[in-house]
């Protein structure tokens, strides 16, 4: 498998804040598959009452994968943007590092389709997502 994980920092000269916070580290980026694999900290501070990672956390994880590799695959003419996330929660996440595996399914001009999956700790699907994006022209940052 081709690792194309030097095409991330040509992208992204400073990763986004709120993928510092989530504790994003790429393990795997295949752009002539558009896959990706992320890794991220499943902190103490991302629990809910019961002990398990919020939701809103795991779904950001999500959105976060597809958003970057949507933007891998657009580069510099133009920015994905999520119009339509859909999370699918299937067993609660405990702290620990937790994995997604996001890929490119559908390519237009207007709109990017996309899905991904979200492991726990020990390596088992706990979440699934699908995502629209629209495909936004690149304009100057707003002063």
């Amino acid at each position: 498998m081709p690792d194309d994980s030097h095409l991330l920092a040509e992208t992204f000269p400073q990763p986004a804040e709120s993928s510092k916070s989530l504790g994003f580290k790429l393990i795997s980026l295949d752009m002539s598959k558009m896959e990706t694999r992320v890794a991220f900290e499943g902190k103490p501070e991302f629990t809910n009452p019961a002990g398990y990672i919020q939701g809103g956390y795991l779904s950001a994880m999500l959105d976060d994968t597809i958003g970057m590799l949507a933007t891998m695959k657009t580069g510099t003419r133009a920015f994905p943007s999520t119009i339509d996330l859909h999370t699918t929660f299937l067993r609660p996440v405990r702290v620990g590092v937790i994995e997604v595996a996001a890929r490119l399914r559908n390519i237009g001009r207007q709109v990017i389709f996309a899905e991904a999956d979200l492991y726990d700790s020990r390596g088992k699907e706990a979440a699934r997502a699908r995502a629209s994006l629209a495909i936004n022209p690149m304009k100057a940052p707003a002063k």
